[in-house]
């Protein structure tokens, strides 16, 4: 069972470096806004993040059969503790190598993440300020009944 959970972390960290990879190629297309590219990883990514669910659910299941045979692990129990039931040796070290490892990725990907989320915050500001500079649309200084009165510039005259 020990070497199903190395594994599992092991299969864990390499799929969080290959979404790290493509969340850096994301970020260079939203930087650039290449949204055909952005639009080309979207399918990739929610693979990668299918892959990391069921990983997710398999090193749970091995933890779930390691917390049956020790009285010791519970639902609450920290990564630490387990590390300190794993067979005394290459495994644990093996083990907790492959957490800090794992720990280390992890922090990467939330942080590409966050950053990625930011430029599309911020392209989606973009492109809505410039429609509405094309339509003519601008937002008047006080606020009305129902939150913000946004006036529409008249392009064209209906009425010749």
């Amino acid at each position: 069972m020990w070497q199903d959970f190395a594994n599992t972390l092991n299969e864990l960290n390499k799929t969080y470096k290959t979404l790290i990879e493509l969340g850096k190629k994301k970020h260079q297309a939203l930087v650039l806004v290449d949204m055909k590219t952005v639009e080309a990883l979207l399918p990739q990514e929610e693979k990668l993040t299918a892959t990391i669910a069921q990983l997710e659910k398999n090193r749970q299941n091995v933890l779930l059969k390691l917390a049956a045979t020790s009285e010791k692990l519970g639902p609450d129990s920290k990564m630490t503790d387990i590390l300190k039931l794993a067979p005394a040796g290459k495994m644990q070290e093996l083990l907790q190598k492959l957490y800090t490892m794992l720990q280390a990725t992890v922090q990467e990907a939330r942080e590409l993440s966050e950053n990625n989320a930011v430029l599309i915050r911020a392209a989606m500001s973009a492109a809505a300020y410039h429609l509405n500079r094309i339509g003519g649309a601008t937002v008047e200084p006080a606020y009305g009944k129902g939150g913000e009165v946004v006036s529409h510039r008249k392009n064209f005259d209906y009425n010749a």
